[in-house]
């Protein structure tokens, strides 16, 4: 088994523009779908979006070169898995594009199923921008390494959490996570009895939010 980084997935260059430099594909049969997500791309500050109804046009696009991310409808629609597959067979021209599936319905069992087929990312409809923002992000700030071994070729399939496609649901990932904090100490009254006569502690400063500034893609 060969695991390696492809220099298609590296990080850099321009520290003020977002998505500067990141030339997206889209493949969907739905005019709607294609419409929403060029429209969000194109917001976000894409280069350059090609969106396309057909897989001979989205293989057409992808022998061009130059694409950094691929968005593929994953419907009853469309072969979506034999997509993937030709994708990442030896000779493809884009072999080690990522590749973020979009599905009108995501159990866990089709989240694998897009895995096992090489996917790099899984994004479930309705999607927002910053939703779309989240994946890109994914992409660029924790690039998989790509596996080759007899049965499967793709973005390395052991990342040790699964991204849940649906909205965040948990009460403690909704709020501010204090461990994420600089100083991740107790700022109320103190309650512990033996502790009662110290004064209150300082309150923690606020931990960094991270934005869409900082992260680009790499051009060329």
């Amino acid at each position: 088994m060969a695991v390696f980084m492809p220099n298609a997935q590296r990080m850099l260059q321009n520290q003020r523009i977002g998505f500067a430099g990141c030339r997206a594909l889209i493949l969907d049969p739905a005019l709607a779908n294609r419409r929403l997500l060029h429209d969000i791309l194109s917001d976000l500050r894409c280069e350059r979006v090609v969106s396309v109804a057909m897989i001979d046009d989205a293989w057409g696009e992808l022998q061009k070169g130059g694409v950094n991310v691929f968005f593929l409808d994953w419907s009853g629609d469309m072969d979506a898995p034999g997509v993937l597959r030709m994708l990442r067979s030896p000779g493809s021209p884009e072999r080690y594009v990522p590749v973020v599936v979009v599905a009108s319905y995501g159990g866990i069992d089709e989240v694998l199923r897009a895995r096992d087929a090489g996917a790099t990312e899984f994004m479930l409809r309705p999607f927002s921008k910053q939703v779309v923002a989240s994946r890109l992000q994914a992409i660029v700030r924790m690039p998989r390494p790509f596996v080759e071994c007899e049965s499967f070729f793709g973005p390395d399939r052991r990342r040790h959490h699964l991204r849940w496609p649906g909205s965040e649901r948990r009460h403690h990932r909704q709020i501010a996570d204090r461990r994420a904090t600089p100083d991740p100490t107790y700022s109320g009254p103190e309650r512990r009895l033996e502790r009662a006569h110290e004064p209150p502690l300082p309150t923690a400063g606020k931990a960094p939010m991270s934005t869409l500034e900082g992260t680009a893609w790499r051009v060329g």
